[in-house]
């Protein structure tokens, strides 16, 4: 589900609290996985042009309503820029979720990113569900 808002006039979307809040607290979402990037690009992001934005999907994204814009799926959270801060991103979903299970899905284009993150579990103490 979506848990961002258009921050500015590109379309780009940033993390909202009260919206990812609202939507965990559903009771039909049983976990929340964390989308790190695609394996057919990453670190690309992408773009939803307004043209295929049907009231459905501006719905389950909470674009709002008509006239849509693109909506820009940018390479890089706004939540987190670094492994330790994903983790404490994690924490804090799992928190503002009333404990459900948070996990994340990435393409390792490294081994080393891959490590970062698993020395970041250890540093801090969180670990994906």
């Amino acid at each position: 589900f979506a848990c961002g808002k258009n921050s500015g006039p590109n379309g780009a979307r940033k993390f909202d609290p009260e919206q990812f809040q609202t939507t965990a607290s559903l009771e039909a979402v049983k976990m929340i996985e964390i989308k790190l990037s695609q394996g057919a690009k990453p670190a690309h992001g992408g773009i939803l042009p307004a043209a295929k934005i049907t009231p459905l999907i501006a719905e389950a994204r909470g674009l709002g309503s008509p006239p849509y814009q693109d909506c820009n799926s940018p390479p890089r959270h706004s939540a987190f820029s670094t492994p330790e801060e994903l983790m404490l991103f994690v924490g804090k979903l799992r928190e503002m979720s009333d404990g459900k299970p948070v996990g994340f899905k990435f393409c390792v284009g490294d081994p080393a990113e891959f490590a970062a993150l698993c020395h970041a579990m250890i540093d801090t103490g969180i670990t994906p569900d």
